[in-house]
């Protein structure tokens, strides 16, 4: 087969304008950030109205503040992190034929945080600003994990019941993961909260994976009877938290003296979980979600 015949070939299995249609869509709200700091750019004192600055707060900001960064390095890590978060999402959508479903959850969950992270900072006493898409990279970030559990549900044929442990101990790791991320990089070795929340769930995270363990030998066996390109994508599933933990919190967040809150992404995480695993029992249930055509034909 000549390289000619392979190209139709590949497009007669593959229809990539409806593919691109999707991660379009998808990629809406790194494409407002990007336009956001673009104008920054023309006009530096622009960053400092549309972020929340609760000592000069206008109700815009509420729904400005996401998109805007304190510089460019926090911009491009933020960016990086949704890209691959959302895309990968996007791509276990399309191998279950669930396109429309992760693109209207994704958006729900862009809404609900992108409120939730700007009133978080309005009523937090601790906190005086809120800017950047950390928040909602970590609200994806718990949706993604939902769809992984879908994905799996997909492949082996076993209910995602079988996996809420492996959720759960996800979770933990995650958080166990951003805590000792944030101590390290606040030099906060000495400080007794921050260690004794580190060790509580680092505690929580061993009795879980005791509790789940046969969930894990269960997920070790499914994985076991997957393609190659099924493992490809549960290892790309790890490798994506890795980078995510370890790039949520930019070296002195981005070369700038002010700090992050830690709680807000954890709760970026958890209301991705909450929110995408309750929208998608009940989207299942509309026809719309169904019936859609595949991107990938049999």
């Amino acid at each position: 087969m000549n390289s000619e015949s392979s190209v139709k070939d590949g497009h007669s299995r593959i229809d990539l304008r409806l593919f691109f249609l999707y991660l379009c869509i998808v990629l809406i709200i790194p494409a407002i950030s990007t336009v956001f700091e673009y104008l920054i750019s023309v006009n530096p004192g622009l960053r400092s109205s549309l972020l929340v600055d609760l000592q000069n707060f206008h109700v815009y900001q509420l729904f400005t503040s996401s998109f805007v960064h304190l510089n460019f390095d926090h911009f491009l890590a933020n960016v990086t992190a949704y890209l691959l978060i959302a895309i990968y999402g996007l791509v276990l959508a399309t191998l279950m034929n669930r396109k429309r479903m992760y693109v209207v959850l994704s958006k729900i969950i862009v809404v609900i945080f992108l409120v939730f992270g700007a009133l978080f900072a309005v009523f937090n006493a601790t906190t005086t600003y809120y800017a950047g898409l950390s928040g909602i990279d970590s609200a994806l970030a718990g949706l993604l994990l939902i769809f992984w559990l879908v994905y799996l549900e997909h492949a082996s044929g076993q209910r995602m019941r079988n996996y809420y442990g492996l959720v759960l101990c996800a979770v933990l790791a995650l958080g166990a993961g951003i805590m000792a991320r944030y101590i390290l990089l606040y030099r906060l070795e000495r400080s007794a909260p921050f260690l004794a929340a580190l060790a509580a769930v680092i505690v929580l995270l061993l009795l879980a994976i005791v509790l789940y363990r046969h969930q894990f030998s269960g997920l070790y066996r499914v994985i076991r009877g997957f393609s190659w390109s099924a493992r490809c994508i549960t290892v790309a599933i790890v490798l994506i938290f890795a980078y995510f933990v370890w790039n949520l919190f930019p070296e002195r967040l981005a070369n700038s003296t002010r700090t992050v809150s830690i709680s807000l992404h954890l709760a970026g995480i958890v209301i991705g979980i909450l929110a995408g695993y309750l929208f998608l029992v009940y989207f299942e249930r509309i026809p719309y979600f169904h019936g859609e055509k595949e991107i990938i034909s049999r």
